[in-house]
């Protein structure tokens, strides 16, 4: 059987999977839509192969031979193809577009669904897959110049779109419930909206009022406070890293104040960031310790300062 028409299957089985809707076949489900997805990229680069190269292009092993006219070639070797990381590599250098942080999106969410939520919520899986079908959509007939409503038959086609236009609606309703954040606080709106539930693993969280909200996968109701520092931790700790680090804000002690926006996104605070005495720019680790003792100083001119005393 092809690389194609395991893909194809892999895709018709995780929606079938996700329609009996049991604890195994969710997770199945989530298996089998990533599992199809890494099959049509490698069909793709199976495709791009070159003849007689033993389709060089997805296998790990790759060994130079010479050909008939003494040519130096490629040719891969073995049974072991390709990880996503050299999918990922050899698509790239061939110029093919392919939208990672979705594919990212996607693995996370299986991941998660797989491993880390106490229980397995059928929105969740809505979630990923809403993001899978555009990313196959895309690929089928970009890359693969292939319709994909008859390469994955009406039946498939049909369930995929039923299940993103739902979730879309959910999830519009679900981010227009944050709309009082949108202007005034728009990093801290686009943690929220991106945050998925650490309880079931679904995005959908509804903004009940100012103090509450709730994820409408599994009705877990949040305090504002916590989801607020939840959404950033997340966004910025674990998916952007130290070029927009978070810090404890003095004030509220949360982990809400973000070093570049200069201002704590849940009580507003806003600490003076250049040193009075010098001039020089107080390091983001330096900030909570010039607050507390009120002076608006660096380490160095603090140091300074109290050595004088």
């Amino acid at each position: 059987m092809s690389i194609l028409n395991n893909a194809i299957d892999s895709i018709i089985v995780g929606v079938e999977d996700y329609q009996i809707n049991t604890h195994r076949r969710l997770i199945s489900s989530t298996r089998n839509i990533y599992a199809g997805i890494l099959l049509l990229f490698k069909h793709k680069l199976s495709e791009l192969s070159p003849k007689g190269s033993d389709e060089v292009l997805i296998k790990q092993k790759l060994l130079p031979h010479k050909n008939i006219d003494g040519k130096l070639e490629w040719v891969g070797r073995g049974n072991k193809t390709v990880d996503t990381v050299q999918i990922k590599e050899r698509l790239k250098a061939l110029n093919i577009d392919v939208d990672w942080n979705r594919l990212k999106k996607i693995n996370d969410y299986r991941n998660n669904i797989e491993h880390y939520y106490s229980q397995e919520s059928k929105k969740a899986v809505e979630s990923l897959i809403s993001s899978s079908f555009l990313l196959i959509r895309d690929f089928i007939t970009n890359h693969l110049d292939r319709d994909p409503q008859e390469l994955l038959g009406i039946d498939t086609w049909k369930h995929l779109i039923d299940i993103d236009e739902v979730y879309r609606a959910e999830k519009n309703r679900c981010n227009q419930s944050f709309y009082f954040l949108q202007e005034m606080k728009t990093r801290l709106y686009n943690a929220i909206i991106e945050y998925s539930c650490a309880e079931c693993g679904s995005d959908l969280i509804l903004n009940i009022d100012y103090n509450r909200s709730v994820c409408k996968s599994c009705n877990y109701e949040y305090e504002q406070e916590i989801l607020y520092e939840n959404a950033l931790v997340e966004n910025i700790y674990w998916r952007h890293g130290e070029e927009e680090e978070l810090i404890s804000c003095p004030d509220c002690n949360r982990n809400t104040y973000i070093v570049l926006e200069k201002q704590c996104q849940l009580c507003s605070l806003s600490i003076l960031d250049v040193c009075i005495r010098c001039g020089s720019e107080i390091r983001s680790d330096e900030l909570e310790e010039s607050y507390l003792d009120s002076l608006g100083l660096c380490s160095y001119c603090m140091y300074q300062v109290y050595k004088d005393d």
